[in-house]
């Protein structure tokens, strides 16, 4: 979160610090009725080409955006370690011993030991269904690797239609910003004729140009910043799901649980990287 306010405010200072080291007055920049024009029409726009289950992503996204992504290390390590768990009951106790934590994980005892995969609703669902799809006995004929693979994809895409809106929502800001100057200029046409006030028409010109330079800086300063953002969270969720999907793809081939933990660890991606046991 702290790393959040720190942009925010680089990109606010270095926009207002450079207009007021120009001579700028601040207040010049301060135009209401635009913001409500631009701002309006963007959030319009984007629950009118939506449907409600984005809007509800996109609020979730925003939370995590301002909170630091939910991909960690830590999550890593329990995830990891929810699955050796499993496994090492299957080992010990057969398969159908996973039954009961399947039906009801939030009443887990194994589950409730990690509640950073609890709180990662997809993920734990993920865990879930895939092991119990392993309940079931499906035929060796089955790809099960192309399944697995198939649910991520799923799972990513359904994700990736907040940043696809709020990608095209930047794109159309600067067209936004352009209808508000317009209505801004046709504002300081009613000021031409008779005895013209040329300061009071230059500072409707001027509010007229705020409002592109308003679309512009929520384009490019705002929105685009944001998506990207969204995109990296994205891509991190999607390597957690790969690690789960290598250690079940390894487990379905009765590998070891130590085996299939290192398959899965080896997938963590650097910067999360988690250490090998006993180095």
């Amino acid at each position: 979160m702290i790393s959040k306010i720190i942009a925010i405010l680089v990109i606010l200072g270095s926009s207002a610090g450079g207009f007021l080291w120009s001579g700028g007055a601040l207040s010049s920049l301060w135009h209401p009725a635009e913001l409500l024009v631009i701002l309006g029409l963007g959030l319009g726009v984007f629950l009118s080409s939506t449907p409600v289950y984005i809007w509800k992503k996109t609020l979730v996204f925003t939370g995590r955006f301002f909170k630091g992504g939910r991909v960690n290390q830590k999550i890593y390590i329990e995830v990891l370690s929810l699955l050796d768990d499993l496994a090492r009951l299957v080992r010990a106790d057969g398969l159908l011993a996973l039954d009961r934590h399947m039906e009801d994980p939030d009443n887990s005892a194994i589950f409730n030991k990690y509640p950073l995969v609890m709180k990662h609703r997809e993920l734990k669902k993920f865990i879930v269904d895939n092991f119990s799809f392993l309940l079931l006995n499906p035929p060796q004929s089955l790809n099960f690797e192309h399944y697995l693979d198939n649910q991520i994809d799923d799972i990513v895409q359904s994700m990736m239609e907040v940043p696809k809106a709020t990608g095209k929502i930047a794109n159309l800001m600067p067209g936004f910003g352009i209808i508000a100057a317009v209505m801004g200029v046709i504002l300081t046409m009613n000021l031409l004729g008779g005895d013209m006030d040329v300061s009071l028409i230059g500072t409707s010109i001027g509010a007229a140009l705020v409002g592109t330079l308003t679309g512009i800086f929520f384009a490019f300063s705002v929105i685009a910043p944001y998506t990207h953002a969204v995109e990296i969270m994205i891509r991190q969720d999607k390597a957690i799901f790969s690690v789960v999907a290598s250690f079940l793809l390894a487990f379905s081939y009765g590998v070891s649980p130590a085996m299939a933990f290192e398959i899965g660890r080896q997938r963590v991606p650097p910067e999360f990287e988690i250490p090998r046991s006993g180095s």
